[in-house]
């Protein structure tokens, strides 16, 4: 199974429902017991104002490390790279255990 993008208010809701069980940094699917171990991350949705996506990040999900090697600013969920804004939805990243 490849890894996967889990938006904070999926992980909110699947919690809410005891769909999942989280403790530290590991996820598990109630359902079948498959756990995924997961980081802090951001799933770039659209470029803010009329820039173009200079650096080809819509659709791409980055972890903090990769931001931070990016040198790219995030607050919220704004993430600055170079000169180019974008709205992203934060989240994280599952690799199955």
């Amino acid at each position: 199974m490849a890894r996967l993008f889990i938006s904070q208010e999926r992980l909110d809701a699947w919690t809410a429902e005891a769909k999942v069980q989280v403790e530290g940094d590991e996820m598990t699917l109630v359902a079948d017991g498959r756990s995924f171990a997961i980081r802090p991350a951001v799933l770039f949705v659209k470029v803010a104002g009329d820039d173009a996506d200079s650096a080809d990040l819509l659709g791409r999900v980055k972890d903090d490390q990769a931001l931070a090697a990016m040198g790219a600013d995030q607050y919220m969920n704004s993430v600055i790279v170079g000169d180019t804004a974008y709205d992203v939805r934060s989240g994280f990243v599952g690799d199955p255990l």
